[in-house]
């Protein structure tokens, strides 16, 4: 027809658009060729259909923009408020009907859909007369607008029309055929249209001609992002990208903007993407625009977006709609790329999807998934995150929250463990049971923070008062009680605890928190029992592991440790932390092995707890452990490891939270300090406060023989006898007399020697090894090395290698270095050369495995001796023609001492050092002082 622009063979959209409609390429070649054939006037009808998101809108808007130069484009859109609207669509296309058809005409139409919307609009049914005159009316007036010029409608979101509308664009469609009226309409796949029939009718008439819009393919994202960073963009990218979108264009664009706006674009660890605010809006968008089934589908998706994803019967039910509906609209998901294998394509979107709901709207889900998951059977702690999520604990929830929690402690996230707790005690339909949970809390929260766990513990002490508590948590409470060193309440609970009836199991646990209770607060109840019952079996002729320990501890206590009970220790031990929720029994089965000598074994089962430990992320239980690791490194002569135990316990937890154990790990570093020679280091700890308490437990001793040692080694024998004698006191005093804990008898005999009282010593020595048995031990040996010492002369050698040899298979190098040292010292003395060198170098050399620095300064070589050595192994050389004086200075010299140090050591100037050294090169024949190690032999070195 004459002035009209036909239409161009090629789609030119734009550069832009181009971008916009990555791989749609087809769908417009096809609206062009149907443009054309309009054009000649072949009209029809062409569907645009996709999953929500996937475009059309946005394509049918290029379609009008396109056609605008050669049509009359009229368009309407169909909304979900309107779908109760009658004639919507038409009332829409009226408004834009070409002048053509006259003003009067257009009007009429206008106020005539106007009319029936506002009489029909809530429901009512539009007559049928009055409905076809409309349906007449505006199809013929548009027929022949278009015989002047082509006529386009765009129509989206065809499934929000209203029936009357889909009734008149039915009656239009079947009359274009010869017509220069092309209709382009979109709709979602699924849908759920306002009349289900005509709307299938309606796209059946289309059956030809749709355009079906895919999802991007993994091509076209690359195309997409190469076109925004104006670079190829890596593999790993555009596979994050894909995954983030499913091909959705809605959301791959959002993307794209968030990763040109980021100006590099980066992946997690995960290899994710790492969407913004314009992914999390479209999003959003998603959720807020679609179909209202499709959207609480969605919503229940994000909610159990988890692997292994939820099926849809389960979806189904979470959303409170049919199995159907859930599976179709899974489906349209899954098209649409905002579901794949069951779960949303990025934390990003799962979180917008449920950032979009009402708070009400969303804790009502959480509720329902959690109720859902545990009639389903699921595993505790899904379950309780959803209760967690939603803030509240629903009357079924008590069982599940508390088995979540254990789980939770198990894995070692304590704080979750204890906000599970805390939703369970506030849900707690009684008192009974909130104080349950406040001891549950309480374990929890003990494992991190020990002093802070503690402000529970008057309540629960109250509790047990009035009966609220059954055995086992009552036990608890103690051992917490008797850790913080509240002993009036610890006791007050005990004795509520031999008040009760109670059965074989819960007799043990009594009688296990009796012992320790005994043994680490020795004057706390009273009297001990005259001997230790034997265990009773259970049902199935099982002993109790916290009878036979109790049992045990009872007769270390009693008679000191032996083989038997620290086979019972050793039994014990695989399972106590898991048994006992706490440190008390795999403590008390360590001091039994410690005490037994059997220091091999117990850190082979120290290292292995701690390691159970570490994966709980109990701070209480490693500090703990660590603090009885340093312990058996200290007495196996390993002073490094002792020191680096005793001080990564001492950080696992503050003071407050050490309390009165803080003991342990104290006295261990002074003592690993001290018998490294750093006095300042072990200064350092005694100066830092330390709980009156503390003196009235088993702790107190191990920090008094350290103090005492510290004061004993730098000069202050007095003092250290002082600290020796509390130890035995106290020890007496508490009918505790375990030398095998704290050998005071032997400290203080060494304090007497340094005093000049060899007698005393030799007394406290005799009665020491009186008290003792057969069986050789640590402290027999280190009896032995005291009586040595005030013993004649020539008896010492063979008391002295009894003690040995005794140290020596209880695995205590240290106190066998100290032996050797003094058996070196008597072979000098009975004038036996060849034996003194061979002792001291055993002494020496194990005084350096174990880095007793102290002991190795004692142990500094005599010039004569090294001088002699040093003869031997090179040859005399000129090394007789040395003078004493000199060989000193060249002995210093050679092991790295400068003229300053060397006159300092010897009280001497350096000028007579610098005399010395002269003399020493001209006889030895060198020139430098690196020559004289070489020349002198490498005993010189073990000087140092």
């Amino acid at each position: 027809m004459a002035g009209q622009r036909p239409v161009d063979d090629e789609c030119d959209l734009g550069e832009g658009a181009k971008r916009v409609f990555a791989e749609r390429q087809e769908q417009l070649a096809g609206f062009t060729a149907a443009l054309t054939e309009c054009q000649a006037g072949n009209g029809r009808l062409l569907a645009v259909t996709g999953p929500f998101a996937s475009g059309k809108t946005s394509l049918l808007r290029a379609f009008a923009e396109h056609a605008a130069g050669s049509f009359h484009v009229l368009r309407a859109t169909g909304a979900r408020s309107e779908r109760e609207l009658p004639l919507s669509l038409v009332g829409q296309l009226s408004h834009d009907l070409p002048l053509a058809i006259g003003p009067a005409g257009r009007a009429e139409l206008v106020r005539e859909a106007h009319s029936i919307a506002v009489r029909h609009g809530r429901g009512s049914p539009v007559p049928a007369a009055r409905l076809a005159r409309i349906r007449h009316n505006a199809t013929a007036a548009l027929l022949a607008a278009g015989e002047r010029t082509p006529l386009l409608l765009t129509i989206d979101d065809l499934h929000h029309a209203d029936p009357a509308s889909l009734h008149c664009l039915l009656y239009l469609v079947r009359r274009i055929r010869s017509a220069r009226v092309l209709v382009v309409v979109s709709g979602s796949e699924p849908a759920e249209p306002a009349d289900p029939e005509t709307y299938a009718e309606l796209m059946d008439q289309a059956s030809g001609d749709h355009l079906a819009l895919a999802p991007l393919s993994r091509h076209g994202i690359g195309e997409l992002l190469a076109e925004a960073l104006g670079e190829r963009p890596a593999d790993l990218l555009v596979d994050a990208c894909e995954r983030a979108t499913g091909g959705n264009p809605l959301l791959t664009q959002a993307l794209i903007t968030d990763l040109r706006d980021s100006g590099e674009p980066a992946l997690d660890p995960e290899g994710q993407v790492l969407p913004g605010h314009a992914y999390a809006s479209a999003v959003g968008r998603y959720a807020e625009r679609c179909d209202p089934v499709i959207r609480r589908v969605l919503a229940a998706t994000a909610l159990f977006d988890e692997r292994p994803p939820a099926g849809p019967i389960t979806i189904a039910r979470l959303a409170e709609v049919e199995t159907a509906a859930a599976r179709r609209a899974l489906s349209g998901l899954e098209s649409a790329g905002l579901v794949s294998d069951g779960r949303l394509p990025h934390p990003k979107a799962r979180q917008a999807v449920l950032d979009h709901l009402p708070p009400a709207a969303l804790t009502d889900l959480h509720l329902r998934a959690a109720r859902l998951l545990y009639e389903e059977g699921a595993a505790p702690l899904p379950v309780a995150r959803h209760l967690l999520a939603a803030g509240q604990a629903p009357g079924w929830a008590g069982p599940v929250l508390r088995a979540a929690a254990e789980e939770s402690l198990t894995t070692g996230d304590t704080e979750m463990a204890v906000v599970l707790l805390r939703l369970a005690h506030d849900g707690a339909a009684d008192e009974a049971e909130r104080a349950a949970l406040k001891v549950a809390l309480l374990e929890a929260e003990w494992r991190t923070d020990p002093a802070a766990a503690g402000h529970r513990l008057r309540q629960l002490t109250a509790a047990a008062r009035t009966g609220l508590l059954s055995v086992g948590p009552r036990v608890t409470i103690a051992h917490c009680l008797l850790w913080l060193g509240r002993t009036a309440e610890a006791a007050e609970v005990l004795d509520g605890l031999a008040a009760l009836e109670t059965d074989a199991e819960q007799s043990a646990e009594i009688r296990f928190l009796t012992a320790w209770a005994r043994f680490t607060h020795p004057g706390l109840l009273g009297e001990e029992p005259e001997h230790a019952r034997e265990p009773r079996r259970g049902a199935e002729g099982v002993i109790n592991t916290r009878d036979a320990l109790a049992q045990a501890m009872e007769t270390m206590m009693a008679d000191g440790p032996d083989d038997a009970a620290a086979v019972t220790a050793e039994r014990a031990l695989p399972r106590a932390l898991l048994l006992d929720g706490g440190t008390a029994l795999p403590a008390a089965a360590l001091t039994i092995l410690i005490c037994a000598d059997h220091l091999e074994v117990a850190a082979l089962w120290t290292d292995r707890l701690l390691a159970q430990a570490a994966v709980a992320d109990a701070r209480s239980w490693r500090g703990t452990l660590l603090a009885i690791r340093a312990d058996i490194a200290l007495r196996s002569g390993q002073l490094a490891d002792a020191h680096r135990y005793a001080e990564a316990a001492l950080g696992m937890m503050s003071r407050e939270s050490w309390a009165s154990t803080v003991g342990l790990p104290l006295g261990t570093a002074v003592l690993a300090h001290t018998a490294r020679g750093q006095s300042a280091e072990a200064e350092r700890h005694l100066d830092q406060p330390v709980p009156d308490a503390m003196f009235r437990t088993v702790w107190g001793l191990y920090y008094l023989r350290a103090r005492a040692g510290h004061y004993l080694s730098t000069g202050r024998a007095q003092a250290a006898l002082d600290d020796f004698t509390a130890c035995g006191d106290l020890m007496a005093r508490w009918n505790l007399d375990l030398p095998a804990l704290v050998p005071w008898r032997i400290l203080a005999a060494h304090a007497h020697l340094a005093l000049g009282r060899p007698e005393r010593a030799r007394e406290l020595a005799e009665i020491q090894l009186t008290r003792m048995g057969p069986e050789p031990s640590r402290a027999k040996g280190a009896a032995l090395r005291v009586l040595a010492a005030v013993a004649p002369l020539a008896q010492r050698p063979s008391l002295l290698r009894e003690a040995a040899e005794m140290l020596r298979g209880c695995g205590d190098r240290l106190e066998l270095a100290h032996t050797l040292a003094d058996l070196s010292e008597a072979h000098r003395s009975l004038g036996d050369v060849q034996r003194t060198r061979m002792t001291i170098r055993r002494a020496r050399d194990l005084a350096a495995d174990c880095q007793a620095d102290a002991l190795r300064r004692r142990l500094l070589p005599d010039v004569g001796e090294v001088v002699a050595e040093a003869a031997d192994e090179t040859g005399a050389g000129g090394l007789s023609s040395l003078s004493e004086a000199e060989r000193r200075v060249a002995a210093l010299a050679a092991q790295g001492s400068t003229n300053r140090q060397i006159a300092k050591k010897l009280f001497v100037t350096v000028s007579t050092v610098e005399q010395h050294l002269t003399r020493v090169y001209r006889k030895l024949n060198v020139n430098r002082r690196v020559d004289l190690l070489a020349k002198l032999g490498p005993r010189f070195s073990n000087i140092a």
